[in-house]
């Protein structure tokens, strides 16, 4: 083998460790901000899913000329829409569990108590309007949806969030 010359250039194990070292760096401060981005897809993707599912139950409202109404149950991170007035398993139209997969946010709070609902008349109109909290990491969004006045219709609710995820 022929003897190394001085002039040839290459890298010293010094030089590969420094850029080892700036390359960890950056790692450590970008990863963290791209988990933060998938936070953030996740929340907008669950937000766009409730005002597309209630924009439906409009749509399906009017043409079937029947009464629908939307119920959350925030401690199971879920929604249901119920065509008529009356939350049996039979009138269920959708649930949308936040929980699970592809979402797994939480739904942080809602204007709406446990004993209300939003009521979405033949016409397709919404009563009352409500605000929702969706969380995931720490990070919230918050968001209106935009109703009328109240309604008088009646809501007969008889089941509870484990009743319907048991179906």
């Amino acid at each position: 083998m022929p003897a190394r010359r001085a002039n040839e250039s290459g890298f010293s194990i010094i030089e590969l460790l420094i850029v080892m070292v700036i390359i960890g760096v950056v790692s450590a401060i970008a990863v963290p901000r791209f988990a933060d981005a998938g936070s953030g897809r996740r929340l907008s993707a669950a937000s766009r899913t409730l005002v597309a599912d209630i924009e439906h139950m409009k749509l399906i409202a009017r043409s079937s000329s029947n009464t629908h109404i939307i119920k959350f149950y925030p401690e199971a991170d879920m929604y249901i829409i119920v065509e008529g007035t009356n939350v049996q398993r039979e009138s269920i139209v959708l649930v949308r569990d936040f929980s699970g997969s592809p979402f797994a946010i939480e739904i942080k709070r809602t204007s709406l108590g446990s004993d209300q609902f939003a009521v979405v008349d033949p016409l397709g109109n919404l009563a009352p309007g409500f605000t929702v909290g969706l969380m995931v990491n720490g990070f919230e969004k918050s968001f209106a949806v935009d109703g009328g006045s109240s309604t008088a219709i009646t809501v007969s609710d008889s089941l509870t969030a484990s009743e319907i995820l048991s179906y």
